[in-house]
């Protein structure tokens, strides 16, 4: 199993929704996850953080070959989760690029960063 950690701009005040977002999550994780599914990679952990003012989500995401995840997701049997996903990232989710954090190592044995 290979691990991303990635890093994403929110805009100012979006903590609230993103604890939103995870509840919805937890409630109907059936949903996300079989989205998760045909996308070929899964959520393992999202930690959430402010500096210097700019609120940001940090986000462990899991696969057995990202190399080999949906990237054309036209090809999604989407969920009556993805509307509300959707509307979460383009209301919260800063202009710019998330920030795929290059790992140097881990010694959690259960993480592989590759």
């Amino acid at each position: 199993m290979q691990s991303k950690l990635l890093e994403i701009k929110l805009n100012p005040g979006s903590k609230n929704r993103v604890l939103e977002l995870i509840d919805t999550m937890k409630n109907n994780i059936e949903l996300p996850k079989y989205e998760m599914t045909q996308k070929g990679y899964y959520w393992d952990s999202v930690f959430f953080d402010i500096k210097a003012g700019q609120e940001l989500l940090y986000m462990v995401i899991k696969s057995e070959d990202f190399s080999k995840i949906m990237i054309d997701e036209s090809e999604l049997k989407p969920t009556p989760f993805r509307l509300f996903y959707e509307k979460f990232r383009s209301e919260c989710w800063a202009p710019e690029m998330y920030n795929d954090i290059e790992a140097l190592i881990c010694f959690n044995q259960c993480l592989d960063f590759n």
